[in-house]
């Protein structure tokens, strides 16, 4: 047998390899969920976890609320994935996470470099979103902060009796 056999044998017995293994069932499948930012969605595991690995909770997070039932919460635009494990520490499961912007009843202003986004319903109003320039940002993030903070002590002082 010649060098040229050889190699044209291996390289049959390589893409018959490969080919195997692309239609070879894995032990864990890899599904895909799109979330919307700031809002959360249930999802129902087909069997019982014991733990879960986030890839990337900037992105998205998990609330359990039992062992097959989870709130998935979008945080920022991107992808991540979450990992599930059974009680022998066996891979379940494998989500691919992908987060994007909400997109219905927003308005995006750009004026040159600088990036406003608004809701818009009956009117619109001016919304902080990841990309907006700093000074909207942090304008309508420290007014929803001061709004917070002002409403937590009204409740804090009116349950204290003060």
């Amino acid at each position: 047998m010649n060098r040229k056999d050889i190699s044209m044998r291996r390289e049959i017995l390589t893409t018959l390899a490969l080919g195997f293994l692309a239609i070879w069932p894995a032990s864990a499948t890899a599904g895909e969920l799109w979330l919307t930012i700031d809002q959360v969605r249930n999802y129902d595991l087909e069997t019982p976890v014991s733990s879960i690995v986030v890839g990337n909770p900037a992105i998205a997070d998990v609330t359990v609320q039992s062992n097959d039932k989870i709130l998935l919460y979008g945080k920022t635009p991107g992808l991540t994935n979450i990992y599930f494990f059974d009680q022998n520490g066996e891979r379940i499961d494998n989500l691919n996470i992908r987060v994007q912007s909400p997109s219905g009843n927003m308005l995006v202003l750009n004026r040159g470099i600088e990036r406003a986004t608004y809701t818009c319903t009956q009117k619109c109003e001016l919304t902080a979103a990841v990309g907006d320039s700093d000074e909207i940002f942090g304008q309508v993030t420290g007014q929803a902060t001061t709004k917070v903070s002002t409403a937590l002590e009204a409740a804090a002082s009116s349950f204290t009796g003060n």
